[in-house]
Formats: structure tokens, sequence, C-alpha cells
């Protein structure tokens, strides 16, 4: 399987305050972290054909072919990292800068970087099985993310798009994650959608059996296309605003303009999850009061 991966990513941090954590200031360290966990974790997802092991008996590098017994296929996973000038983390890219691809685009705002790596990702014309836009701060830890990715779309016919549910961790005694993308106002995500709750189901890997609900709320900060979806997306006219504001327009109006877009449902969210790495939502836990569900 060939995966493309295009992640905007922007760090200058501005006095005044911002909603968004790129420009957050006193945030370079936790948003390095949370670049260098996001860049990580995609190239841990890389699976070839072989291992190799460090021998300390015999002094030799030993080759171990075959994999492990978890339906794993070979998969290579391409990165390409969009910035805009300088405003960026070159001590961490610096560190990647052999496994990905570092593109500047001239913007005289920052803010449409975002919508200018979409755009690359759906004219690039290197063949790929999926093409996954990625914010630069969500940490991918499920070793099948791109095989459930794989299968939704070939079980929906490439007609929809799976999303994932997106989190910041607590760790109290009691709570352990905190799901940031929650429902929307009826009235705002009836504009683009009409949520449905256990609109289908599927047996992953012919035993999982997973349930899915149109989201009530689509956007995850990312999204994941195959390649007939990417050809259908090249001659189309993708949205450039109307989805809150530019980054939550590229990373959600992008395929909701076109596709039913489905989120596991609540009772089987851990099926598909990515985490949010520079968390800005767990506050909310100790400000809003509590209903239970």
């Amino acid at each position: 399987m060939k995966v493309q991966v295009f992640i905007p990513h922007y760090f200058r941090e501005l006095k005044g305050g911002n909603q968004y954590g790129s420009s957050r200031v006193a945030s370079r360290t936790a948003r390095s972290i949370a670049l260098g966990r996001c860049l990580s974790a995609l190239l841990n997802l890389r699976q070839k054909g072989m291992d190799l092991e460090l021998n300390h008996n015999r002094r030799t590098i030993d080759e171990l072919w075959g994999r492990e017994a978890t339906g794993a296929v070979p998969t290579e996973v391409a990165i390409t990292v969009c910035k805009s000038g300088e405003d960026y983390l070159k001590e961490v890219t610096d560190i990647y800068r052999d496994q990905i691809t570092l593109v500047d685009i001239e913007l005289e705002d920052p803010k449409l970087l975002a919508l200018a790596t979409r755009d690359r990702l759906v004219q690039s014309e290197v063949e790929t099985d999926l093409a996954i836009y990625l914010e630069d701060d969500l940490i991918i830890h499920d070793p099948h993310y791109f095989r459930k990715m794989a299968w939704f779309h070939q079980k929906t016919n490439h007609k929809m798009c799976l999303m994932p549910h997106r989190y910041e961790r607590i760790d109290t005694d009691r709570e352990a994650r905190l799901l940031v993308d929650g429902p929307l106002r009826p009235s705002f995500i009836g504009k683009f959608s009409q949520p449905q709750r256990a609109i289908a189901s599927g047996k992953y890997l012919g035993s999982e059996n997973v349930v899915f609900d149109i989201a009530e709320n689509p956007h995850a900060g990312t999204f994941c296309v195959s390649n007939a979806q990417i050809q259908f997306l090249r001659h189309q006219t993708l949205a450039t605003e109307g989805f809150v504001g530019p980054l939550e327009t590229a990373a959600t109006l992008t395929v909701l303009q076109f596709f039913s877009v489905l989120k596991p449902s609540r009772n089987h969210r851990s099926f598909l999850m990515v985490e949010h790495g520079h968390p800005s939502f767990r506050s909310y836990t100790k400000s809003f009061p509590r209903r239970r569900v």
C-alpha cells in the first residue's frame, strides 16, 4: 500500500493571543514535541518486509524476514511538510530531513497554508492508494490506521469518507481521554449534512463489528481519501471558506462538500482515533458542567 501524507506546518509566536496553537505565546517546546511525535508516529506506520537484529554474540546484523501475524501488509508512507517562509520549527524538521519532503509555499497570509497544502495533496501526480491531510499536532497510534481507511473506502465504493475521533489525554484517576469534536449545533451542521446514528456497520477483518454514524461533528483535523476520490476531487472546485475558518475548511469541508462523512459511533469510538498532541480543549473539563449520557 502506498500512502501520501501532506502536513501544513506553521509556527510563529504572536503576542495578543490566538486561538491556534501554532501561534500561542511560550508554546515552542510543546509545539516541537507535538510535531516530532506526529512525524515519528507516521514513520512507525511504515511496514517493510524485513527487520534487522543486532546480534551481540556473533557481532553481526541479522536479517529477519517475514512479518508477525498481525495481518500487516507492506506500506510505504511518503510525508510532505508544507511551510511558508521561515515561520516553522526548523530544529524539528531538520531531525527528519532525510525522511520527509519539505516544501515552501509563498503566501501573504499564513492562515491560507492549510488550503494551499490541501491543494498540493489533491493535485499531486504521485500514484498513491491513500492520500491523507494531517494537521501537524496529530498523532496516529493505531498500527491498522491506514488499513482501516482502505477497508472503509473499498466497502463504501469510495462514496464516503471516514474521520477518526480526535482526543486529548486527561490522565486522571477516573478519566482517560477527552473527545474534543463533540456534537455541533444542529443549525450549523445542518447546512452541510444531516447527522444520523447507526447509518452503517461492517466487520473489520471479518470479526470486529463496527457501527458508524453520519457525524454530528465531522471535524478531526485530518481527512483521508482514496485514489479514486483524489481523481474526482481534482476536477472539482474546492471550498476556500465556509466551515469555521480556513484550517477547518481545509481539513473538513474539502470532503464534506462532496462525500458523506462518517465516524465510528460512540460505543465504537476506539476503532479509529488520533491524539491531539498539543492540547487546547481539556481545560473545559473544569469549566463546563457535567452531563451523563
